[in-house]
């Protein structure tokens, strides 16, 4: 719950839901800013991997947000769901202000961390995400997955390239094939 100094900051949202979001979301950048103010100011910056994330899909319902033009919200397996801002910085190793097109995971992050910290991943340990190193400094220009995998209660979804199937329930005759080069709208 965000104390009332950041509610005070929005006092033109008259819906107490988004109010209390927007609130939330000011004391989570101030609360950012300061780690990342504090990184810089020790001289760590070049000596830190950072990466920020959202917890899968914005949840409309409650906040009042708008996932538009992806269809679905938190606890879904559609790009509303799953498609959510991912960021990474590693000052003087990476590119700055890069976008990155290819589909990433938060599976990406463990081999990622262990290689810029000099480790190497035993393929004993059958990790699902990749290093991202290589894609993000440009070293690699392929894409890091060929496909991913979701699922979530009784629900499930596969991505390769454009394509997604989707499923409500682990019944493959609940699934629907969506076309993401052409329509992520209903």
């Amino acid at each position: 719950q965000p104390p009332q100094r950041y509610l005070d900051r929005f006092p033109n949202i008259a819906d107490e839901n988004r109010k209390e979001f927007a609130a939330t979301m000011s004391a989570m950048d101030d609360a950012v800013g300061k780690v990342l103010a504090k990184i810089r100011e020790i001289g760590q910056e070049e000596n830190t991997l950072i990466f920020f994330f959202s917890d899968n899909g914005g949840p409309t319902e409650q906040t009042t947000s708008n996932n538009g033009p992806l269809r679905g919200a938190k606890a879904t397996t559609l790009e509303g769901g799953v498609r959510i801002p991912f960021c990474v910085q590693w000052k003087g190793k990476l590119p700055a202000g890069k976008t990155y097109e290819h589909p990433v995971i938060q599976l990406d992050i463990l081999p990622t961390a262990i290689a810029a910290a000099g480790g190497t991943v035993d393929p004993t340990w059958k990790l699902d995400g990749v290093n991202l190193l290589p894609y993000l400094t440009g070293h690699n220009s392929a894409e890091p997955h060929k496909a991913l995998y979701w699922r979530y209660g009784e629900q499930w979804a596969i991505r390769d390239g454009d394509w997604k199937l989707v499923a409500s329930r682990l019944d493959a005759n609940q699934a629907k094939l969506f076309d993401l080069s052409k329509d992520i709208g209903e």
